[in-house]
């Protein structure tokens, strides 16, 4: 999806556009398999260096259980705003939230697909999928569980690398 920087100071202008992902690289989060096509709205006004963009859609994305490994799908809500600077090349050193844009078109598909990127868990899980449970040569833990099992743990090596003197000559 584009968008033309207006040449003068503008309010409220809109633009809809079904936007298809899938030739993007899905390897930035792990649990991420998937992006249907959907339609994007973006809300901007324009002022002299500077274009305010809103975005909104209702995303589905294929996401991979941490417990189970299964795929499914999963809806986001995208509502979030960006700011867009046309005169300003430095303006990515001084605000999160402001990118440089050149002009006079500004695409706006990697910008949708990092705002998705933002809502997806870094560990996505199932509704209804129950944590593995322990079986024959393993253990599953939850954290808390590993860090109060490791202080009771007495470390083998422990006593061997006290006794090496690593600071001779």
């Amino acid at each position: 999806m584009k968008i033309k920087i207006p040449a003068n100071i503008t309010a409220n202008l809109s633009a809809t556009e079904e936007v298809d992902l899938s030739h993007e690289d899905f390897s930035a989060n792990y649990s991420l398999k998937g992006i249907k096509p959907f339609n994007l709205t973006v809300t901007y006004d324009t002022f002299t260096e500077v274009l305010e963009a809103h975005f909104s859609a209702i995303v589905t994305v294929t996401l991979q259980c941490a417990y189970t490994l299964e795929l499914f799908d999963q809806e986001i809500e995208l509502d979030d705003e960006l700011c867009f600077n046309f005169t300003n090349p430095d303006i990515e050193l001084e605000s999160d939230d402001c990118f440089y844009e050149k002009g006079p078109f500004i695409e706006l598909d990697h910008y949708a697909f990092a705002l998705i990127l933002s809502y997806i868990p870094i560990k996505a899980i199932k509704p209804g999928a129950k944590r593995p449970v322990s079986g024959e040569g393993y253990e599953v833990l939850s954290e808390d569980e590993f860090y109060a099992k490791k202080q009771t743990l007495a470390d083998e090596y422990g006593d061997l690398f006290d006794e090496l003197d690593l600071d001779e000559e």
